[in-house]
């Protein structure tokens, strides 16, 4: 499913043509954000991410629903498949266990507050797709494992061990974006990462 082109980029000032940070935003902190839900009818670079990230979140269960009338089910024990079949779902959680929450890299300390801003947002949206495909990787691994094994008792370990994950690491809830801003600011560095996800969505 691809995802929804939601404009996630701060406006700048009008007709500058540019992202940009408006200066009052400087020092914006948790406090200030709205919450989940209400930050979705917000106009806000945060609130365009969460809706883009929701629909991505939505999208395993349906294939979940339909996964029995895609995998022909096998007698058996352990519901018709092999045991060494669940060791890569195993492993695939592991790496994301491992991997996720070392995402993004620490910025550099000393940016200009604009700059800081700027690269704070990028490494964000990139730590959370990165998280998002780490965790979306163990659900689809347990697709195919579940059609060479035939049984769909695969996807749905897949899908136990991946989903809560994609929850933990990707979405965008406040918890996370602290998370990643205090990875961000590991070295020292002052992210302003609030400020760049509270300022308003470019437009288009």
């Amino acid at each position: 499913m691809a995802p929804p082109q939601f404009p996630i980029h701060p406006s700048g000032p009008a007709g500058s043509g540019r992202p940009g940070v408006p200066e009052a935003r400087y020092g914006a902190g948790r406090g200030q954000d709205p919450g989940y839900l209400a930050s979705l009818r917000s106009g806000t670079v945060l609130g365009r991410l969460r809706a883009m990230m929701l629909v991505l979140v939505l999208a395993p269960p349906p294939i979940l629903a339909i996964s029995p009338l895609i995998v022909r089910a096998a007698e058996g024990r352990y519901g018709g498949a092999v045991p060494w079949l669940y060791v890569p779902l195993v492993l695939g959680a592991l790496l994301a266990v491992a991997a996720g929450p070392r995402t993004p890299l620490p910025m550099a300390a000393g940016l200009p507050p604009e700059r800081a801003a700027e690269l704070a947002l990028l490494q964000f949206r990139q730590a959370v797709l990165v998280r998002y495909g780490l965790a979306q990787g163990v659900i689809l691994l347990g697709l195919p494992l579940a059609m060479a094994g035939g049984s769909a008792t695969l996807f749905l370990t897949g899908f136990a061990l991946g989903y809560p994950l994609l929850l933990w690491l990707a979405l965008p809830t406040t918890g996370t974006v602290e998370r990643i801003r205090a990875r961000l600011e590991t070295g020292g560095a002052e992210s302003h990462l609030w400020a760049a996800l509270l300022a308003p969505a470019a437009r288009g």
